[in-house]
């Protein structure tokens, strides 16, 4: 029997919007489960029972062809879509149609935001607290230096950018209730604990794509503000096969791993410092 459109809102309240970062993969996960339920299944049934037409199913899907909000809000009252899950998949819309980095972030935060809300957790949320700010995993680092204090103005007086005493009181709570920071009796302070920094996959992809925009920005301030021998910046522009793409990507997880263990070989640390890596493309994929 062919799948129904209420069939079709059934899928949409299974499969979770808060889960994605992007409507086009709740989307194209919504027609993956749709088609194993009746092979028979069609991107054009499915931009029938969506209201967008014959084909627009597909191109939307594709990329091919943007999602206006007001198409947006058609699809989302054909899915069921209320509350949070509504606000989430156009926040996602939102986020593809905004033209500058503020606007950007500003969508972002607002996702992000939702997303913690939706968290069946408070140990979720936590985690994704973690890395909704830079400076958690930075005073965590500054907190192993053998002359560090788990004071507030101490932390305020040497972490850079500056952040507010409020924020870091509120840092050390938070690394105490996920367990990486804990006092340590023969330091007579705080101290980062064993314990694996990880995330949940409801967490994960959101989580580590606000720590990468912070890391990113905070590199833009790098360059702006800090001298040279304090830095090292630097970009190259290469050509490459598919397959070096993946060799270089193997080269970077080498490499990250090798910067892991000279840092904790070092005995004597006295600084916290980034290191990011980037790879992408700068053309369009064939095929």
């Amino acid at each position: 029997m062919a799948l129904t459109k209420a069939e079709l809102k059934d899928i949409a309240r299974t499969l979770k919007i808060t889960d994605t970062s992007d409507f086009r993969e709740y989307l194209s996960l919504i027609y993956a489960e749709a088609k194993l339920r009746d092979p028979a299944y069609t991107y054009v049934r499915m931009s029938e029972h969506l209201g967008v037409g014959s084909t627009n199913a597909h191109t939307i899907i594709s990329g091919k062809r943007p999602l206006t909000l007001k198409t947006a809000e058609r699809i989302a009252e054909a899915l069921g879509l209320t509350g949070i899950s509504k606000k989430y998949f156009l926040n996602t819309v939102k986020k593809q149609r905004a033209r500058t980095a503020g606007d950007r972030d500003e969508v972002f935060e607002e996702q992000l935001s939702l997303r913690q809300r939706e968290l069946p957790t408070e140990l979720d949320r936590h985690q994704l607290a973690f890395f909704e700010h830079w400076y958690h995993a930075a005073i965590m680092e500054l907190l192993r230096l053998d002359h560090a204090e788990s004071t507030t103005d101490w932390i305020g007086a040497n972490i850079r950018p500056e952040i507010p005493h409020a924020k870091i009181s509120e840092s050390l709570s938070l690394l105490q209730s996920l367990g990486y920071l804990a006092f340590d009796a023969g330091r007579q302070r705080l101290y980062p604990t064993d314990a694996t920094i990880s995330t949940g996959n409801e967490v994960l992809s959101l989580a580590l794509m606000s720590f990468h925009r912070q890391m990113l920005k905070l590199s833009l301030e790098a360059l702006d503000n800090l001298p040279r021998e304090e830095r090292d910046i630097s970009a190259i522009t290469v050509t490459a096969s598919t397959a070096l793409f993946d060799q270089f990507k193997n080269e970077i997880v080498a490499m990250r791993k090798r910067f892991l263990q000279l840092s904790a070989e070092d005995q004597a640390a006295t600084e916290v410092v980034q290191i990011n890596f980037q790879l992408f493309p700068l053309v369009k994929r064939k095929g």
